[in-house]
């Protein structure tokens, strides 16, 4: 059982369909990804492109390798170098080749997606050669189990399919000492502010240093996988067929061989063709599943939930919980199971389909984040926060409300909701609410769970 801040960890890595900003990007597409290649399984499956990356805060500029500098200076730095970033394996890869003239006591990479108000995480690095090399596990930013299928971690990193996905936000740091500095005097190497002019080669000659930048932001876009691999274009079905007559003795299997005849009267030929077919992705059925309510778990044994039932308002007599979080307590951020089917606010009946995370930025702005595990998916999302007690409880009438979802992994609100302000003692309440589909590879759908 994970704890809530290691849900927190895990879900704010994640991602979401509410892309604020997003539709606005544009990326060309790649599909030379080793995942992909040779995979016939994944041919149709949208997966991140390869070498592929943007520069959000530079008009979204093509860039795989964002710039760093060493000092303090960004327009006068004592040295500059590059970090690079690519997809290998089921992996976010980031290379840093160290700048001469300088030893390294340090370099570290913070990362998060953008779309989550959760805390940075650290990526795990390792010097080699002349470098560094970091790694982030795809189920690491999905907050998955690594046995998890990879088009379930495939759809995980391309939410909204084959087009643009996700945006990272990267703290780079790391402590030098220049070799020429009989002093050792430890210089700061960081991520290089925004670009704002170019010459026609591409060369900065100018930063925008006003604006309070503590990371640098990069975008990706996915492509439907295309698996290059000769015996990924077809597949090859035999078929036989048999026909006598008095002259002739035919028969069609793989490969076309004709004997000689053995009279004047008769002959046997043995025919071979073979045929070519494309296998398409195995099509999912949707199929609705239920209601799942977000539940809090004790803390040392004191409860974080209260059942629905204990309110007055209207629909609140019926199976669900609400939290009452300080916005303290979101700021640091507070985790819990969805479950589906807990008829009578029993949870070993119901059915643990993922985990919400609910978090406060600095104004108290609230963000509420939905990961589903596969098969699972989202059709609704709702979230109520109001002060006790709780007038209604139908979801439609919720504070947030996002309805048609299209069978996606993950969702958040990309609006923060107010907290609200509360008098006589009242309290703030949270209800985190969604409508989940199990998707069945099946042409039946299973018993849906009550709702």
């Amino acid at each position: 059982m994970k704890t809530a801040q290691q849900l927190l960890l895990l879900a704010g890595s994640g991602l979401t369909a509410a892309l604020p900003g997003s539709s606005g990007r544009s990326l060309a597409k790649r599909s030379d990804y080793d995942v992909c290649d040779d995979n016939c399984a994944l041919r149709g499956v949208a997966m991140p492109d390869e070498n592929n990356f943007k520069l959000p805060l530079e008009g979204d500029r093509s860039e795989q390798c964002p710039p760093v500098y060493i000092g303090c200076d960004p327009e006068d730095p004592e040295a500059t170098g590059r970090v690079c970033l690519d997809f290998q394996g089921p992996s976010l890869r980031f290379t840093h080749a160290m700048i001469p003239g300088f030893t390294y006591k340090s370099f570290e990479i913070l990362w998060k997606v953008k779309e989550f108000a959760a805390g940075y995480q650290v990526a795990s690095c390792a010097p080699g050669g002349d470098g560094f090399t970091c790694e982030v596990p795809f189920s690491t930013i999905l907050g998955v189990s690594p046995s998890q299928g990879l088009e379930a971690i495939m759809a995980g990193m391309c939410p909204k399919g084959d087009r643009e996905a996700l945006t990272f936000d990267l703290q780079i740091s790391g402590e030098v000492v220049s070799n020429s500095d009989e002093t050792e005097t430890s210089l700061t190497l960081q991520e290089q502010y925004p670009c704002t002019s170019r010459t026609d080669n591409g060369q900065c000659t100018a930063w925008n240093t006003d604006v309070d930048l503590d990371h640098t932001e990069v975008a990706y876009r996915c492509t439907k996988c295309e698996p290059k691999g000769e015996t990924c274009q077809t597949t090859t079905a035999t078929s036989t067929s048999n026909s006598v007559s008095p002259t002739s003795n035919s028969n069609s299997n793989s490969t076309s061989t004709t004997e000689p005849p053995t009279s004047s009267t008769s002959s046997t030929s043995t025919t071979t063709s073979s045929s070519t077919s494309t296998s398409p992705p195995p099509t999912l059925k949707t199929c609705g599943f239920g209601t799942a309510f977000g539940y809090q778990n004790p803390v040392g044994g004191v409860p974080k939930s209260t059942t629905l039932n204990t309110q007055s308002g209207a629909g609140c007599n019926r199976w669900g919980w609400y939290e009452t979080p300080t916005v303290a307590e979101l700021q640091g951020g507070i985790s819990g199971p969805l479950y589906v089917g807990a008829g009578g606010n029993d949870i070993t009946k119901a059915v643990d389909v993922g985990v919400w995370v609910a978090t406060a930025n600095a104004q108290g702005g609230v963000t509420v984040t939905y990961l589903l595990n596969p098969p699972y998916a989202l059709a609704e999302a709702h979230v109520n926060l109001a002060c006790l007690p709780i007038t209604k409880c139908a979801p439609g009438q919720y504070t947030y409300n996002a309805g048609a979802i299209p069978n996606l992994p993950t969702w958040s609100n990309p609006t923060p909701l107010t907290y609200p302000t509360c008098t006589g003692g009242s309290r703030a309440a949270l209800i985190v609410h969604a409508a989940v589909n199990i998707l069945s590879v099946t042409s039946t759908c299973p018993a849906p769970k009550a709702s």
